[in-house]
């Protein structure tokens, strides 16, 4: 069996990272910085980073094996300009990067979310588009390449009055990534290309974080443990599942988080100490401080002081 990777050097955890990232520091050079939303199996990222040996890149993905099989094409080429997250695009752009500090983003074929039910999960909102906006340097580009010419049309009625310029084309297959060549292979020969220049800029608000604590409850009873789900103003907290050690005394809670649109599945710890009971989130996961991460540890923590009431 072949290992899927050859080296992780690439790969980032975003949870130690600065937030905004000092990119300059992570690469140790000052050339420019791209970044790509969504490198699927990493084709264009792989081609990128070679043909521009002198650009340092930045890839968002959120599923393993293909960030597994990007890793292992990154690592034939032997350059070192590309590092990739885990992580939901607009968290990243939102958390991780300054004003004025990306030269160009890419996003090739986003999941098009064509019925009218499921648009809601589209990434190129007005509100997104100004983000990434504020993240280019004046006369930055964003470039999004589809195979759905509606889809195409939705993001250009979108980019009004996000300060960019707008160029449309249709172009031929010639990125060679996974679902390209399938279309083609299916028949499809005409494919759609949006590019957004940035013309004036758009100011955007640093993204409030939440204040992680760790709280002490006097008596805990695993057996009486009722999770109330929590959703307010654009933060959602559900309940998953709770496992508990009786004999080490420990239970480890399983929560979604939301802002919005970023899920994150997390694990909160309550665990017998001298002190008492501590509620604390786990260690090792790679998460965002957000007000939801915030607010989910605050409902165990209540959960849990109920639990012997």
């Amino acid at each position: 069996m072949k290992p899927f990777y050859i080296s992780l050097r690439p790969f980032l955890n975003h949870s130690f990272l600065g937030r905004p990232t000092d990119w300059s520091e992570v690469f140790a050079n000052s050339y420019c910085l791209e970044v790509e939303i969504g490198f699927g199996n990493g084709e264009y990222l792989a081609a990128l980073s070679a043909q521009n040996p002198q650009t340092n890149f930045v890839g968002f993905e959120q599923y393993c094996q293909r960030i597994h099989r990007t890793l292992r094409k990154l690592s034939r080429s032997g350059l070192d300009n590309v590092r990739i997250m885990r992580l939901d695009a607009r968290a990243g752009l939102e958390r991780y990067f300054s004003p004025k500090t990306l030269k160009r983003v890419h996003c090739l074929y986003p999941p098009p979310w064509p019925k009218k039910s499921d648009a809601k999960h589209r990434l190129f909102t007005a509100d997104f588009l100004g983000l990434v906006n504020n993240r280019l340097v004046d006369g930055g580009a964003l470039k999004i390449v589809t195979d759905q010419r509606p889809y195409i049309e939705w993001v250009e009625a979108n980019s009004k009055d996000t300060g960019f310029s707008v160029e449309f084309k249709k172009i031929q297959a010639n990125y060679g990534t996974k679902f390209e060549k399938k279309w083609v292979a299916g028949g499809q020969s005409e494919f759609y290309e949006l590019v957004l220049t940035k013309q004036s800029h758009i100011p955007v608000g640093p993204k409030e974080e939440g204040v992680l604590q760790c709280y002490l409850v006097d008596d805990f009873n695993p057996d009486n443990f009722g999770f109330k789900d929590h959703s307010k103003e654009g933060v959602a907290v559900s309940f998953k599942e709770i496992l508990y050690d009786a004999k080490k005394q420990v239970a480890l809670v399983h929560v979604i988080a939301c802002d919005g649109p970023l899920a994150q599945n997390i694990r909160i710890v309550i665990a017998h100490s001298p002190k008492g009971w501590r509620v604390n989130l786990a260690e090792g996961g790679m998460l965002l401080p957000t007000q939801a991460v915030s607010q989910a540890v605050e409902c165990v923590y209540e959960a849990a002081k109920n639990s012997v009431v």
